[in-house]
């Protein structure tokens, strides 16, 4: 729980900044995918000299870039998981109408739905868990929304939503009402009081 909201406070101080939260992955000129925006926030979670370490200019897997995989930070690594070193379950939300498209940076202004009513990040299970640095994250299968979700937590899993808030989503959730929270400008309306828990 106090890693997901310290995530929330490094993209939304990120967006103090730079007026939009980072976008998923940076992009070299041909529009290759190079880091993704868990390296971005390393500055707001008191990770400046790892930061530093990287070569922004470079892909994930560099010959450099690589080598810095094992130092992942102990706030993206989920408590609860057994996934291998240098594998993260906190994944930004995807899609064409999340938080992290793509390339494309998204800020508050972008996100009509209103920010209590968005996810920005998820707490995935282990079988979905990334390398932290590369560009992967929580893409929605409309048919079955909460895949790739529950597992790591007993009845359902946490998500961090765009006012910086977290939150535990029960397995139960309506998969309507999941699908409304993915996305940044659907126009649905939802009523997140009846599905989850505040944390």
């Amino acid at each position: 729980m106090n890693n997901m909201k310290q995530i929330a406070l490094a993209l939304h101080n990120y967006h103090d900044v730079y007026k939009t939260f980072p976008p998923a992955y940076t992009t070299d000129e041909d529009g290759n995918p190079l880091l993704s925006w868990r390296v971005y926030i390393l500055p707001f979670v008191e990770q400046q000299p790892l930061y530093q370490q990287f070569h922004l200019d470079e892909p994930w897997d560099s010959e450099h870039n690589k080598k810095l995989i094992p130092s992942m930070p102990p706030t993206l690594r989920s408590p609860n998981s057994r996934a291998e070193p240098g594998k993260t379950n906190y994944l930004g939300v995807g899609g064409e109408k999340g938080i992290f498209p793509g390339k494309e940076k998204i800020g508050i202004r972008d996100i009509t739905d209103g920010t209590s009513n968005t996810l920005m990040v998820v707490e995935a299970n282990d079988q979905s868990a990334v390398i932290w640095t590369r560009p992967d994250d929580f893409q929605p299968d409309p048919g079955n929304p909460s895949k790739g979700l529950v597992g790591l937590r007993p009845g359902g899993f946490l998500g961090g939503l765009a006012d910086g808030s977290v939150r535990f989503f029960s397995e139960s959730t309506d998969g309507q009402v999941l699908q409304a929270i993915f996305t940044r400008n659907g126009s649905e309306v939802v009523n997140l009081w009846n599905s989850t828990r505040p944390r």
